[in-house]
């Protein structure tokens, strides 16, 4: 890896950027850390580490509006704009995500990446979310998957490794689409489908309810139809898809699940960013040197 005698730092982040940091010290890269300090024996960036740094890694959960980053094995919170304040102009920065109008600013005194734009990294790590989201399944429900209707919204990265793994285990599962090509995958994969406007009539039969999209389709009309004792899971990124007031008015088990690889396989989260981080840092050092 390009810069591998120079400084990388860990801004924050969960059980998988630890996991990579383990990794990356175990080869005996120069990694250091910042936003873990309850975390015994990792070695925490200094000024000096900063302004020496080659590449600052930000957690895959994103940079807030306000430049903070989380850190649940620290303080909670790490204020990563102040850490780049320390660091020196064009160093590479690698985050999940990024505000808006913070990324502008972001891209013009740093090599930015935005981590979860990669499809490598999005095709891995479906893999642990839709295991994650079926470990979360099991433990809410008193009815196993095996034999329950499902009704899952979206048939993306994360969609498919879900729609597979449930058929797997018996489930039927009915994928509500929007286009007719994702109607032809549903239909490749052996699925059943629907489409937006058929999603509440379906609901009022599903026991599982697994939302994938970012998008408000999850309303307070469409729970309505929802039977009480289904079990609703939504796995895309913050805010989700549902509108969690309406469903706790309903009675309705719903939950927000998000960053479920470092939670339920944070080892295979952090061999999956050893892997794909490798190549973006290098393709990142080739961009910076052109």
């Amino acid at each position: 890896m390009p810069g591998v005698n120079r400084k990388m730092i860990i801004c924050g982040g969960n059980r998988r950027e630890l996991e990579l940091y383990r990794c990356w010290k175990n080869e005996g890269l120069g990694i250091k850390a910042a936003g873990f300090e309850q975390v015994p024996g990792m070695e925490k960036a200094s000024e000096s580490d900063f302004r020496e740094a080659a590449a600052l890694i930000a957690p895959l959960s994103g940079i807030s509006a306000g430049g903070y980053v989380r850190a649940p094995l620290g303080g909670g919170e790490l204020d990563l704009c102040a850490c780049l304040k320390k660091s020196p102009p064009g160093v590479i920065l690698l985050t999940g995500s990024v505000n808006g109008s913070l990324q502008e600013k972001l891209a013009r005194r740093t090599v930015l990446v935005i981590t979860m734009e990669d499809e490598e990294l999005a095709l891995l790590n479906a893999i642990p979310t839709a295991e994650g989201a079926i470990q979360k399944a099991m433990e809410l429900s008193r009815v196993t998957l095996h034999g329950s209707n499902v009704l899952l919204f979206g048939l993306g990265r994360c969609g498919r490794a879900l729609a597979g793994a449930l058929k797997g285990l018996g489930a039927g599962v009915t994928a509500v689409v929007r286009r007719s090509e994702s109607a032809a995958l549903a239909y490749s994969m052996g699925l059943a489908s629907c489409d937006l406007k058929s999603a509440a009539a379906a609901a009022s039969d599903a026991d599982f309810i697994f939302n994938t999209v970012p998008a408000p389709l999850l309303t307070a009309s469409f729970l309505q139809r929802v039977k009480r004792k289904a079990i609703i899971l939504d796995l895309a990124s913050s805010p989700g898809g549902t509108d969690f007031a309406a469903a706790s008015r309903l009675g309705l088990k719903a939950e927000l699940l998000p960053g479920l690889p470092g939670l339920v396989a944070p080892e295979t989260a952090g061999q999956i960013l050893n892997l794909v981080y490798r190549r973006l840092i290098a393709e990142a050092a080739k961009t910076k040197n052109t």
